[in-house]
């Protein structure tokens, strides 16, 4: 049985997917937003790995037609 206050994870399969409870998935939610305002003020730079990730997903992305 599962807990009312928990969430499986978009994305993965199966009937034993992890859940995360609401208070972990704010806590997430709040430091991301708390990072993305320092990288939007430039407070801290783009860390490269960031850089990197962003880069190889554009390489795989379909170029778009224009019409």
């Amino acid at each position: 049985m599962r807990n009312d206050d928990t969430e499986t994870v978009p994305g993965l399969h199966g009937s034993s997917s992890p859940a995360l409870s609401r208070s972990v998935q704010a806590q997430i939610g709040q430091r991301l937003r708390q990072f993305y305002e320092t990288l939007a003020l430039g407070e801290q730079p783009v860390p490269d790995r960031f850089i990197e990730i962003i880069n190889r997903l554009d390489e795989r992305k379909p170029e778009k037609h224009q019409s």
